[in-house]
């Protein structure tokens, strides 16, 4: 039912800007993405248009943070930071190009199901694990320090933030190497550890994670070659541990909270049982 409100109101609301769009030969196929905040549909012509690929993404905003999520993919993309294109912009329609490849959350822990140590990967899965985590580094290298922003009030450097980061936000595309990022609605100037922290809590609590055992000790070593890999590029960054095991401990529990699960991680306890691996 969801899918068929969406269809009329893309053809109804975009139909001036995009007449293919008039659907009286059911010439377009949707399928809607899982998105918590708002609406993500990925479209597909099933004939040739004029003015749109045949696939692309639509994001539909039920919230404020169209605007935002429009600026910052510009500048990102006048960076030539990898991130979808955008193809055109209207309240509260974001029409992106079509990113190939995989969801990083998926083609990290399908390698990683009933695996205990890294050691027990075969040569091929490893060296690609490496490569994709390598690149996602490199990815989020290059958002702080090409945005670096200039703060008096604040000891450490702030840097443009993608926010509320996972794994999911990344579509990797093995056979070229290159790693995508998605949905900066929530992106804002901050600490740079601010990111990888949540990155971090990604690798934990995505399956197979701390949600299906104690500390799965392959995630550990993947959050130890990320945070390695990120500050090998960026050497003159300092790494504040402290800070890092709060915002940790502090995206774990928001997880938590977000999946109904009444418990609260002991920060010390947690965090001892972790470090002896980091």
């Amino acid at each position: 039912m969801e899918l068929l409100k969406i269809r009329q109101d893309l053809i109804i609301q975009l139909k001036e800007d995009f007449p293919e769009l008039v659907d009286k030969f059911n010439h377009f196929i949707l399928t809607q993405f899982q998105s918590k905040k708002n609406k993500v549909v990925h479209l597909t012509f099933n004939r040739k248009t004029e003015s749109l690929p045949k696939e692309v993404v639509i994001k539909i905003f039920t919230n404020d943070n169209a605007d935002n999520e429009y600026d910052t993919l510009k500048q990102l993309y006048e960076q030539e930071i990898l991130v979808p294109k955008i193809i055109f912009y209207k309240k509260p329609f974001l029409i992106l190009e079509k990113i190939e490849g995989i969801n990083l959350c998926d083609f990290v822990n399908d390698k990683l199901l009933e695996v205990a140590d890294f050691d027990d990967l075969d040569t091929i899965t490893k060296q690609e694990l490496l490569m994709c985590i390598e690149k996602l580094a490199n990815w989020f290298s290059k958002l702080h320090t090409n945005n670096i922003i200039e703060d008096k009030e604040h000891s450490h450097v702030k840097v443009l933030n993608k926010g509320d980061t996972r794994l999911r936000d990344f579509i990797y595309n093995s056979s070229d190497n290159k790693m995508f990022g998605l949905d900066f609605e929530d992106s804002y100037e901050g600490h740079h550890i601010d990111d990888l922290a949540w990155i971090c809590c990604s690798l934990l609590d995505t399956n197979p994670g701390i949600f299906e055992q104690t500390v799965p000790l392959v995630k550990i070593e993947l959050i130890n070659l990320f945070l390695k890999s990120y500050y090998r590029i960026n050497p003159e960054t300092h790494f504040d541990f402290k800070y890092f095991t709060e915002k940790l401990i502090e995206n774990l529990n928001t997880v938590m909270n977000r999946r109904g699960i009444d418990m609260i991680l002991n920060k010390d306890n947690f965090i001892k049982e972790i470090s002896r691996d980091m």
